[in-house]
């Protein structure tokens, strides 16, 4: 299983657009052109059609009696239209969303911690929690059934509650609903209590509301159900959420009841959700690989620390596990979201004043150590760049610029990097730039295994593997899929963000920068992710 794989989908890559001189290892070699590429859309909406469930029972809709929700439909619709008053909210994992629960400024930094979580069901069968928990998951929410009878409870929940908590992993619960009127959903609400009430939950009980017989009711339905079920609950003494995908969220439930709840949102293969309020919690793929489980299971990142929060009495901060999982849930969409300036840089910068590069406000630096299968092919100005940064301040990453033509090239390539990056703290992932036109006459299955024999040795050395490219490359001969499970440092200039439709933690956005203390042109990056923490705390690249 690969470093990041255990929660699945990703952070970095390099890839160039325009005309750009690149990272060529070979002196001699000239610029390569790469044409222009368009921006895309990144925020799609999850499927309404899509449930992450199998649907088992179908309810008709019901006709409310005295048409009471036509009247309150058209109140909320005046409410909402003459209301000035806005909310401000972040769509980017990077950042947490707001929580109802008071807290002091001593409790903050332990409030919006985030972490690392699956959602599961009958559908993932028997599941080994003792691997899921070494995998790096820290809570997961266990279906506890779905409809209005005590039999629907799903079959797999006292099995899932007993042995994930017994191996450490926080619990909450979702319920999955069919109701279509507010009778189904209060009798939703006691079957939910009858299945849960025996356990201790340190996340919400979430009320799962997306099936396709729900979709055609109005919003003051879906509002009067998702409230019926969540007060009732509530009244139980249990924290309570509400799940589904962003445009049910966005348009199916008045704001007056969401924002009562926490909020968990489902929008897969995008970079941020599309949805425009506050979120405790990101359903981020339907595909993800995780150790411990057959098949694919759901990932979900959560923004705030619901363990502290629901008994601050009794928790204890311990460090977080090793770092075995994708960083989807550390990546960001915007330029201005970015936590840190950098470059990067060869021989072809030539002798660089670091202290200068420093003062214009430099605060990592990817060097090239080689390049091809040999240790011979280091970089000329390797250990002086590195030497140089690290005595100056600046965090530090590396890149080895590859021309392997099968796994065995693959393999040497990343034995060479690893003889010359030895001894060396790094701050920032090893990245292996594939980009090169030696890979064009190769399929997309033989880049990708290329690719993933180097990151997969680098990290069983304990390093921290990226992979970089230009856009175009990346999305049609990696797939995203695929770079989903390593940290994705992506190349792409002149455009407003690249054009690439997964995540990334690092963005190569000029390769003809000006900083001072290099002479000529340098590519300029943006970095997402606080990389020196995270090695820190997973303990790689040395740390």
């Amino acid at each position: 299983m690969h470093f990041y794989k255990k929660i699945l989908s990703a952070v970095m890559s390099l890839a160039m657009a325009g005309t750009a001189i690149i990272y060529d290892p070979v002196p001699q070699t000239i610029a390569v052109d790469y044409p222009e590429e368009s921006a895309v859309e990144l925020y799609n909406t999850t499927n309404p059609e899509e449930s992450k469930e199998e649907t088992t029972d179908s309810q008709q809709a019901t006709e409310s009696p005295f048409r009471v929700f036509d009247i309150y439909n058209a109140y909320m619709g005046y409410t909402t239209t003459t209301t000035t008053t806005t909310t401000t909210t972040t769509e980017t994992p990077v950042e947490t969303t707001t929580t109802t629960t008071a807290v002091t400024d001593t409790d903050q930094s332990i409030v919006t911690r985030q972490a690392r979580g699956i959602d599961v069901s009958q559908w993932q069968s028997n599941i080994d929690w003792a691997t899921v928990k070494d995998s790096g998951v820290e809570f997961a929410i266990m279906r506890a059934g779905y409809g209005k009878e005590y039999s629907q409870k799903d079959p797999t929940f006292d099995y899932n509650m007993k042995n994930a908590q017994a191996n450490g992993i926080y619990c909450g619960a979702y319920w999955y609903s069919y109701a279509t009127d507010v009778e189904s959903a209060k009798r939703e609400a006691e079957v939910c209590y009858s299945v849960i009430k025996d356990y201790d939950f340190t996340y919400p009980i979430y009320f799962d509301i997306e099936d396709p017989t729900q979709v055609n009711l109005s919003t003051a339905q879906i509002t009067a159900i998702t409230e019926t079920f969540c007060s009732a609950l509530a009244e139980k003494g249990y924290r309570v959420g509400i799940y589904s995908y962003s445009n049910f969220l966005n348009t199916k439930i008045y704001s007056n009841v969401r924002d009562k709840y926490d909020v968990w949102v489902a929008n897969f293969d995008v970079s941020a959700p599309s949805y425009n309020n506050k979120y405790e919690m990101w359903q981020y793929s339907a595909s993800g690989q995780v150790d411990g489980i057959s098949g694919d299971v759901d990932l979900d990142v959560a923004y705030v620390n619901y363990p502290y929060i629901m008994s601050p009495d009794t928790y204890v901060d311990t460090p977080g596990t090793t770092f075995h999982y994708s960083m989807t849930s550390f990546t960001t969409t915007t330029t201005s979201d970015y936590l840190y300036k950098g470059i990067d840089v060869s021989l072809w910068q030539g002798d660089v004043d670091w202290k200068a590069v420093k003062d214009s406000g430099i605060d990592y630096a990817i060097i090239r150590a080689g390049y091809g299968r040999y240790a011979s092919q280091k970089d000329a100005k390797f250990e002086q760049n590195m030497e140089q940064a690290e005595a100056n301040g600046i965090d530090r990453g590396v890149y080895w610029y590859s021309y392997a033509d099968s796994v065995e090239a693959a393999l040497m390539e990343a034995k060479a990097c690893c003889e010359v990056i030895k001894g060396y703290k790094l701050e920032y992932p090893v990245y292996f730039d594939i980009e090169d036109s030696c890979f064009d006459k190769l399929s997309n299955d033989e880049v990708r295994a290329i690719t993933d024999t180097f990151c997969k040795y680098m990290e069983e050395q304990g390093y921290c593997c990226g992979i970089t490219s230009y856009s175009n490359f990346l999305k049609n001969r990696l797939g995203v899929s695929f770079l989903n499970q390593y940290a994705v440092w992506i190349a792409h200039y002149n455009v407003r963000k690249p054009s690439y439709g997964g995540y990334y933690g690092m963005w190569q956005y000029s390769c003809n920068g000006s900083v001072s203390g290099i002479n000529g042109a340098v590519d300029l990056d943006y970095a997402y992710v606080d990389y020196p923490a995270l090695m820190i705390e997973c303990h790689r690249n040395g740390y």
